[in-house]
C-alpha cells in the first residue's frame, strides 16, 4: 500500500468516528444513553458527544408538558353507570428513571383508572356527579407512584365532564 492511501484511509476513519460521536439533541428533548446495557448518561438539548460503538441512545423523551385524556365509565355503589372525562397533565422529570418503565402513559392511565373505580364504588350516583373536586383529588393522589418511581411529575388533573354515558351532547 502506498503511504498516500494509508493517510487517506486514516483521515476517513477519523472523520467518520467524529461524525458518529456527535449527537444533536433538539430543544425540549432528552436522550438516554446506555453503555453495554447499563445507564450511562442523559443527553440534554444541544451538541453532545458519545463514544461510538460503545454508547447508544436507547430512549428519547419530550420534556414538554403532555396531556393524557381519559373517558372512563364507572359503576357507582347504587349500580348506576356514570362517566368521568378527565385530563392528566404531566411531564418527565427524570428520563433516566422513566426509560426503565414500559409505556409510562399506560401505567399512569392504569393508576388513575383504578383509583376512579375504587372511588365510584363507595359513593352513590348523586354524590359522584356532585364531587368534581374529590374526584380530582383522588386521581391526583393515584399518581403519587409516578412521581416517586417512574420519573414523571403530574402537574394537575382536570375533570372536564361527569355524567351518564351516552348522554346528549357527547
Amino acid at each position: 500500500m502506498s503511504p498516500g492511501l494509508v493517510v487517506v484511509l486514516l483521515v476517513v476513519v477519523v472523520v467518520v468516528g467524529m461524525l458518529m460521536s456527535v449527537r444533536i439533541v433538539p430543544a425540549a428533548t432528552c436522550f438516554v444513553v446506555e453503555r453495554r446495557g447499563r445507564y450511562r448518561t442523559t443527553l440534554r438539548p444541544g451538541l453532545n458527544a458519545i463514544v461510538p460503538l460503545l454508547d447508544r441512545v436507547v430512549a428519547r423523551f419530550d420534556m414538554r408538558e403532555q396531556v393524557l385524556s381519559m373517558r372512563e365509565p364507572l359503576v357507582c355503589r347504587d349500580h348506576y353507570v356514570c362517566e368521568a372525562v378527565l385530563n392528566v397533565y404531566f411531564e418527565f422529570e427524570d428520563p433516566s428513571i422513566a426509560y426503565r418503565v414500559d409505556n409510562t402513559q399506560q401505567q399512569l392511565e392504569r393508576a388513575v383508572r383504578e383509583a376512579l373505580r375504587e372511588f365510584a364504588g363507595i359513593v352513590d350516583q348523586d354524590e359522584f356527579l356532585n364531587s368534581t373536586q374529590r374526584l380530582t383529588d383522588v386521581a391526583y393522589d393515584a399518581t403519587r407512584r409516578s412521581r416517586e418511581d417512574w420519573g414523571i411529575v403530574v402537574k394537575r388533573v382536570a375533570v372536564t365532564d361527569l355524567g351518564a354515558p351516552g348522554a346528549p351532547g357527547r
